[in-house]
Order: structure tokens, then sequence, then C-alpha cells
């Protein structure tokens, strides 16, 4: 006997009574939602966490998804996490942070079922449900230093970020150093670590130490800097760069622009994959070509600067075209080592600055 399977349509039932006619109509239920958890190291307002909260709230408006997510979450505690997430019948699982990657890299086998996606680190157990994605906005941090080259009077400029040795962070900072160098070699380049992912005081003592010295723009790749680059009169001591979101407007009188990664792109194309049954293991890379990485301009700064904000404009359509290059060595994400001089600067580069 043949069965016939009705999904998703409605079925109108008409009952007769008496001379009368009642209609009745039944919707079959709607699938249930697609669901996501991402699952934070340090506490959500922090900037690395912010950029794929932001994404997944717009995937929750306009793909309907459910999204879930936890924050201060240790690598000791990440795996237990996942699972609660997994029990609960979550159909994605984001790990977003550096330390979560080999429990990531070791849970996803476990469950072909479940796709996931983790935030940097070496994954290599891809299979045909792990994703490894990072935040490879150099193209955005080479303008970003291009134009803080082109903005200083001191011809020192500065850099406050967090651990020394570390590829992805590496690579922003790289990318920040060659767009300032391409402007004027001669540039003085200040690298202040402050061995934390998340401490603004400490940020913000590290910033003021590199103001003392001299430095009048600070690329912000951590949170915490902006509050010193005034003093308590309210004067400008120093410009400065937002990293990873928009944070122009968090000090519109110092802040130039932001060094801004757009995750929706990726996290769209991961959920319909994976609605799809085409979800797109290994490797996401972020280009300014494809939106994922930009420079946004602070727009009082872009009016009151209209020369560099029109060379900045020449140069990122250079960067998209493809040429301009690294000029060192760059060491991919699988250890081969290329030679710089044919390297545009899509390209990832780790090494230590």
């Amino acid at each position: 006997m043949k069965t016939s399977v009705i999904v998703g349509i409605v079925i109108v039932a008409v009952i007769v009574v008496g001379a009368a006619y009642a209609y009745t109509t039944m919707t079959a239920p709607a699938a249930p939602a697609f669901k996501v958890a991402a699952i934070y190291v340090t506490p959500l307002e922090e900037t690395w966490n912010q950029v794929l909260h932001q994404a997944l709230l717009e995937a929750r408006d306009e793909l309907g998804i459910t999204y879930n997510y936890s924050e201060r979450v240790s690598e000791s505690q990440v795996e237990s996490i996942m699972l609660q997430y997994i029990n609960s019948g979550f159909n994605m699982i984001i790990t977003h942070s550096w330390g979560f990657w080999e429990t990531a890299d070791r849970i996803a086998p476990q469950f072909p079922n479940v796709y996931f996606a983790q935030g940097s680190g070496l994954c290599t157990n891809f299979g045909n449900n792990l994703a490894l994605f990072d935040y490879y906005i150099q193209e955005a941090a080479y303008e970003a230093g291009a134009i803080a080259a082109k903005m200083t009077n001191t011809s020192k400029v500065g850099i406050v970020t967090a651990f020394s040795g570390v590829g992805d962070v590496n690579n922003l900072l790289n990318g920040f150093v060659a767009g300032a160098k391409h402007v004027n070699p001669n540039l003085n380049v200040t690298i202040s670590y402050i061995n934390s992912w998340y401490d603004p005081p400490a940020a913000r003592t590290a910033a003021s130490a590199l103001i003392a010295s001299g430095v009048d723009v600070i690329y912000s790749e951590r949170y915490g800097i902006f509050e010193a680059c005034k003093d308590t009169s309210g004067k400008v001591l120093a410009l400065a760069f937002g990293n990873i979101v928009d944070q122009n407007n968090l000090a519109p009188d110092v802040v130039v622009g932001s060094v801004v990664w757009d995750l929706y792109p990726m996290v769209r194309s991961m959920i319909q994959g994976a609605l799809s049954d085409n979800f797109a293991s290994g490797h996401y890379y972020t280009t300014m070509d494809t939106g994922g990485s930009k420079f946004v301009w602070n727009t009082a700064f872009q009016n009151n600067y209209p020369l560099v904000y029109s060379y900045s404009q020449t140069l990122q359509q250079q960067i998209i075209n493809g040429t301009i290059y690294w000029n060192t060595s760059v060491t991919l994400i699988n250890g081969t080592v290329v030679d710089g001089s044919n390297v545009p600067i899509s390209v990832p580069n780790f090494r230590n600055p």
C-alpha cells in the first residue's frame, strides 16, 4: 500500500451539516527553528564577541533561527557547555575562542549530525561538519595604518594589543604596521601588550604610556584605550582606531575610524549550507572583496581630512584589486612559507611583527 505524506500545506475539510456547509482549516505544524548556540570565553561586550553576537541576532531576525549563548566560559568548562547544548537539540555550536579549538576539534567528529564552527585555532578534524574561521581583516588594518601615517604629527604611532606570538593577533598588527610603513618607511611603531584578552584598565594604562612617549595615533586592537586619549579637561591627546566592530561613536572626537569584521555573510552562508545539507567545512576566509573586512570612517574625520579620505579610497581599491603586497615572508595557516613579494595582503600573515 502506498502512503502519501503531506507537509507544510493547508488542508481544508468540508463537513456537511444539514443543508449548510462548515469549513474547518487545519495547518500542518511548522518545522522547528534551526537552533544555534555560541560560547564566549569573555564577557559579551568584548568586541570579539560582539561581532558574532550581532551577526547571530541578524540571523535570528532574517533567517528565523533560535539563538542562545553562554559567556565567561573557561577552557575547562567548554566541553560540558557544548554537550549541554547538543543534548538540548541544538543544530550548530559556535565556540568563539582560540582556547576552545582543541575541544571543538575533538568533539565535532563524535556528533556528525551537529554542525560546529570554531573561532580561531588549529583545527584539522573538519570532516563534513566543522568550520574554522578567524578575523582575517588585515586588509582593513592595513588601510588604518596608512591613514595613521598620514595623520600623525610626531611620526610615532602605537598599538595596544593582547598577547605576543598569537597568529591571528599578529595578522592584524602586521597589517597595521605594513600600511603605516607603506606611507612612511621611517615611521616609528610601538606595540604594547597587555597580556589579556579583555582588561580595559590595563589597555588604558598602556595607551597612557604610549602617549607619554610621544605617540599621537593609536590602534586599539584591544578594548579600553579611548579614555586615555583625552585629558581631564577634554583636550585630545591622541587619535585612535577602533577594532573588530564599529567603535566610532564611543569617542567620536578621538576615533578616526574602525577596522571592522562583518561576520554575517559567513554566518548566513553556514546556516543556509546546513539547512540545505551543503555545509562547507574547513576554513572560512574574510576579505575586503567579499565585504567581511572593511574600514569604516568616522564621518566627522572623513569630512575634516578630505585628502586623507580620498587617499584611503584609492588605497582600498588597490587592496581589493590585489595590487598591494606583503613585503615580507608570509607563513600560511598550513605552515607553508611563501615569498611575500608575490603575495597580496588578502593572504593572512601570522609571523611576529
